[in-house]
């Protein structure tokens, strides 16, 4: 049976009794009729349309016809059957007007990759723009009462504070820490008449930094590859992208050297101008020929390459990104720049033929759309399914652009990336990626047909109008590719390195998820314990790792990100293992 909220939403399909204005006044009556005569602590969505349209012909006489005919009785009507409904509305609004004075506004979401499954809108609809992460309240008796922000002791507090214990102090700091991360204020919702007030009141690093649990932004004294120096002292290094150990190679370094003395630090100029170099046309020809595509092009960052590619390709209201839920930010920046020219985006499932093939499947026949997913995704360290993905892109006539730059020099024959590992280098329209992995650089890279390349470097304004990658840079990537080439042993040694770091993890208890790659994350799903941690293996043990933690990863997903090198030894290896075994045991991560 239809209830009266149905009914509501679709006054016209109800035998045409509720047609118009005065149709409405008319069930209204009927509604006032019912809560008279017994109703009246019943909901009123429970009501059935018969009992409704029943009580309603009771009072069907001349004079009430004439009543619910008037425009203003049907106001007064429309109040009475929305007056509960407001006043819930109102209560919520009070109660979380409050909960936003106690305790602050919820965290943003920073990156739509950050929504859960079931507020995406997974296929046409598209994310839910008000779709927030939920604010998780920590309690802690002994120090309930204090605000989330004081991460430090607090001096004003007296005798109690001073008669606590060292390991009493700590426990209390590390849980003010925890409330911290589960309160944190949404900084950058404040608003005002001086936009740099919220930069005042973001309070959070310079506390964690008095607590000497801060993991970002940590200057490097120096990097030699697989070790470190850091704050004067030798750290093995897991937190580097460097897989095939070139950045320190004596030959990398000459080549950068040698561009240097004869082409300057710098062009000083976008490659539309006088930033373009012959060094430039030749590293694109030779991306080319190394993945077999037609022409390849040179950025100044990676980063840059996501969004100059994807915001010139996708600039009308007939376009769409079609991205996997976990693709790479740079990825997600790129689309938001083409929604400003009218395009739209879909996202599917992370890895998902399936959830694509839906989302493909609902375009409108004048849509077309770009299919973006990483190769291997930089954080789970899990490989793409193109086997799975492209014939489902081929099948909708859609297109396909792979971000290889966690792939290339990692994965694939000759380490040409996620394409030629499945052999679908012909089958993937685009494949892009940056210098400052595999290729000891800073700058990014695309290959594909000659005319698309044309067509972006002509109108992808982050393109044209960025200074080109400078000579150094290009040189150094370059003779990085030509030994990734020449020098298989770096691929085969990489895979040797991570596999054996994946099984030994695995023996000791450690929940890695379905890495393949170079990356492989050790899942810890909590926040304060990620962050105590990664202090515990860089102060107690000198192994150097990335926490990533909310809102840089969805909640639940926190891991401590290690990162493995084809110059690593064996001796590294197994010191991490020992650091890793007696720090899990430590945090209660491993038995």
């Amino acid at each position: 049976m239809k209830t009266f909220s149905s009914l509501r939403r679709q006054p016209r399909n109800v035998c045409g009794v509720a047609r118009g204005l005065p149709g409405r006044a008319f069930l209204a009556l009927g509604a006032v009729k019912l809560t008279s005569m017994g109703h009246a602590n019943k909901d009123p969505a429970m009501i059935g349309v018969k009992d409704l349209l029943g009580r309603g012909k009771d009072l069907a006489t001349p004079t009430v016809m004439r009543l619910v005919s008037n425009d203003r009785v049907m106001r007064f009507a429309t109040g009475v059957m929305e007056a509960r409904q407001r006043v819930e509305e109102a209560s919520g609004l009070a109660k979380e007007a409050l909960r936003v004075l106690v305790s602050g506004h919820e965290m943003p979401v920073l990156d739509q990759s950050l929504l859960a499954d079931e507020d995406i809108g997974i296929g046409r609809s598209g994310p839910t723009p008000t779709a927030r992460a939920k604010a998780v309240v920590v309690e802690d008796d002994d120090e309930a009462t204090e605000p989330a922000a004081a991460l430090v002791d607090d001096p004003s507090s007296g005798a109690e504070s001073k008669t606590r214990s060292p390991e009493e102090r700590r426990k209390a700091a590390e849980a003010r820490l925890a409330r911290a991360m589960a309160q944190r204020v949404a900084i950058s919702k404040v608003g005002g008449k001086d936009v740099f007030d919220k930069c005042f009141k973001f309070t959070a690093a310079d506390n964690a930094r008095k607590m000497g649990v801060y993991p970002f932004f940590r200057p490097l004294d120096r990097n030699n590859g697989p070790v470190a120096e850091i704050e004067g002292r030798e750290v093995i290094m897991l937190g580097s992208n460097n897989y095939l150990g070139l950045t320190t190679d004596p030959r990398v370094r000459q080549a950068a050297r040698d561009a240097i003395d004869k082409f300057g630090t710098s062009m000083t100029g976008s490659r539309l101008v006088n930033g373009s170099m012959r060094l430039h046309n030749e590293l694109e020809a030779r991306l080319a020929a190394y993945h077999g595509k037609e022409a390849g092009l040179v950025f100044t960052t990676g980063y840059q390459v996501n969004i100059a590619t994807i915001s010139a390709l996708l600039a009308n209201k007939q376009s769409v990104a079609m991205i996997d839920k976990d693709d790479h930010a740079s990825i997600y920046d790129g689309v938001r720049l083409a929604q400003t020219a009218g395009a739209r985006m879909v996202r599917y499932r992370h890895n998902s033929a399936e959830s694509l093939d839906k989302a493909l499947s609902e375009l409108d026949d004048a849509e077309g759309a770009l299919v973006i997913t990483d190769g291997v995704f930089s954080a789970q360290g899990e490989i793409a399914k193109l086997d799975e993905l492209v014939p489902v892109v081929k099948k909708h006539r859609a297109r396909i652009m792979v971000d290889d730059a966690h792939a290339l020099g990692v994965i694939g024959p000759g380490g040409r990336g996620t394409a030629a590992m499945y052999g679908l280098q012909d089958e993937v329209d685009l494949i892009g990626g940056t210098f400052s992995k595999s290729l000891a650089s800073i700058g990014g890279w695309l290959v594909g047909e000659r005319k698309v390349l044309d067509y972006i470097q002509h109108f992808a304004s982050s393109f044209l109008f960025a200074a080109s990658a400078a000579p150094p840079c290009v040189a150094a990537a370059m003779k990085s590719l030509e030994l990734m080439e020449e020098e298989p042993w770096r691929q085969e040694k990489l895979r040797e390195n991570f596999t054996y770091m994946r099984d030994e993890l695995t023996k000791l208890g450690f929940e890695l998820g379905t890495t393949q790659s170079a990356v492989i994350p050790i899942y810890v799903r909590d926040d304060l314990r990620t962050v105590m941690m990664w202090k515990s293996l860089l102060d107690d043990h000198g192994i150097y790792v990335n926490p990533f933690i909310t809102p840089g990863v969805p909640p639940k997903q926190q891991v401590l990100r290690t990162s493995y090198m084809a110059t690593h030894e064996r001796s590294h290896l197994d010191q991490a293992l020992v650091a890793f075994e007696k720090v899990g045991k430590k945090f209660g991560l491993i038995s």
